[in-house]
């Protein structure tokens, strides 16, 4: 490579991280609390506080400021959805009731089960988009970052 020899090292930026998991962990929580947003409702805020510190992790490093509203799509469709889970789970409710018809009886899913597989379809679409599934993080695993290519010159010639 040509090009002029640095003299100096004064544009190096050392290392000053950590790998301490307890630190990071914490750094993770900060970043969390740092991003979260004042509009979240309180499932939401839940959520995200269950979430985000792990997303946040400078490890996994997949929460930004620039998708942190889809972050909190994420979060309010979790949270409606655990809502909704819960109501079903009540003893007496149930997923399905029995109506009354002109033809005997029928068994008919409640309202709130679409409801239920509505919110987990929205969630599950935005939980690959941050790599949350097994399958969406092995896929990440599977790209690395262009940086990261273990290439040698003989694959060019």
């Amino acid at each position: 490579m040509k090009g002029r020899t640095p003299n100096s090292n004064e544009n190096v930026v050392p290392l000053t991280g950590t790998n301490n998991p307890d630190a990071l962990r914490e750094r993770g929580k900060q970043l969390a609390a740092d991003m979260k947003p004042d509009h979240l409702t309180k499932g939401g805020s839940k959520v995200y506080e269950r979430i985000a510190p792990h997303v946040c992790n400078p490890l996994v490093a997949r929460l930004s400021y620039h998708n942190l509203e889809s972050f909190v799509l994420m979060c309010e469709a979790l949270a409606r959805h655990e809502t909704l889970r819960k109501y079903l789970n009540t003893p007496g409710v149930g997923e399905t009731y029995i109506s009354e018809t002109r033809n005997g009886e029928q068994i008919k899913n409640r309202p709130e089960v679409a409801q239920l597989n509505e919110t987990f379809r929205q969630f599950l679409t935005v939980a690959r988009d941050f790599g949350l599934t097994p399958a969406a993080e092995r896929g990440l695993r599977a790209n690395p970052a262009q940086g990261q290519l273990d290439l040698d010159e003989d694959d060019f010639a």
